[in-house]
């Protein structure tokens, strides 16, 4: 019933996915995206602000120390001045910035691997259909939207009121502190609060990577008419594959018609199977199988063996033992030399031909 509603209840084959991949339609979440790149830079940050903090005091000392500051900073000596301190306070921003920056791409590279395309930059006119806005705008992808992010900011807001309800005395008691010490103490509240809101965030992240895919494999499921129509495409249309076996049948019985006669011997079962033997002592160290069929193909190998003269010799056991063991065009194996040998005695005494 399904099948005839057009229902999608198969899953999506993987040319269905690699098409959809090469399209950009991956399952992936902003939020999670988002949560892990928040929360690694200030863990970046933490671990980066003290020595950065550090070199641009140094810097700071010495762009206050020397003569300069006494008798003034004439215009030629701004660069001079200047350039070797910025190249340094770049020096010290660098680890941070390349820290955010291998963030970022992890982030993205954790959902959907690694992958270049133009579709999605493509321009698609349902992208602009109001009434396909309006759906997404208060359909179910909307409304689960909103409320993940009502959820964002109120899990933002208890923990923020949270940590300061629980801060509240330190916050009261920075005035007591040094300037040094003060800023310290506000810099552990705001870390143990960025840490705290970032692995709420970073979990809320992963929960909506959860949906997303879980919507993405929906979306990507097929109608059982659409498996096999992709599963004749792949494995080819059947009139093209039934012509390929009649040309594959035809060159097959022009072979035969080649080989056949060039045999010495037919050994059949007597009906369901019949092998070619020939054997050409000056080329040859052992008979070689130059033909072999059941059924039809043993009936037409037999045909031409009579038009042709070749004998034909009825050997069940040894017709089996060659068509289960042996290959066209290899020599026959080794257990079977004998029983070959006193066949082609056999016929070439018929033939009144020299055994070799």
């Amino acid at each position: 019933m399904s099948e005839d509603l057009g229902e999608r209840t198969e899953d999506a084959t993987p040319k269905k996915r690699r098409e959809a991949r090469e399209e950009g339609n991956i399952a992936r979440s902003t939020d999670a995206a988002n949560a892990i790149l928040l929360l690694g830079a200030i863990l970046v940050l933490a671990s980066s602000m003290k020595p950065f903090l550090g070199t641009l005091a140094a810097l700071l000392e010495k762009s206050l120390a020397g003569d300069h500051i006494g008798s003034g900073v004439r215009t030629e000596d701004v660069a001079p001045l200047v350039l070797p301190m910025a190249i340094e306070g770049a020096w010290a921003a660098l680890p941070i910035l390349v820290g955010a920056t291998a963030l970022a791409i992890l982030a993205h590279l954790w959902q959907v691997g690694f992958l270049i395309t133009t579709k999605t930059l493509e321009p698609k006119f349902e992208r602009i259909d109001p009434i396909k806005g309006f759906g997404r705008l208060f359909g179910a992808q909307g409304a689960i939207k909103t409320a993940m992010d009502i959820l964002k900011v109120a899990l933002v807001g208890w923990i923020a009121w949270s940590l300061a309800v629980g801060v509240l005395p330190q916050i009261v008691a920075l005035p007591e502190f040094g300037v040094l010490r003060g800023f310290e103490e506000i810099g552990t509240i705001g870390l143990n609060l960025a840490v705290q809101i970032g692995a709420a965030l970073l979990v809320l992240g992963i929960a909506d990577y959860a949906i997303q895919r879980f919507k993405h494999e929906r979306d990507l499921r097929m109608t059982k008419q659409q498996v096999k129509e992709e599963f004749k495409e792949s494995d080819g249309n059947p009139e093209v594959k039934r012509r390929r076996m009649q040309i594959a049948r035809q060159l097959a019985m022009q072979r035969l018609q080649t080989v056949v006669p060039k045999a010495d011997v037919i050994v059949t079962n007597p009906e369901h199977i019949s092998v070619a033997i020939q054997y050409d002592p000056a080329t040859m160290q052992a008979p070689r199988i130059v033909a072999m069929g059941a059924d039809h193909l043993a009936m037409r190998i037999r045909q031409i063996a009579t038009k042709h003269g070749v004998p034909i010799v009825e050997r069940k056991p040894l017709a089996r033992a060659l068509y289960a063991n042996a290959k066209v065009g290899q020599e026959i194996p080794a257990d079977h030399y004998k029983a070959v040998a006193e066949i082609l005695a056999y016929v070439y005494q018929l033939k009144g031909k020299a055994v070799a």
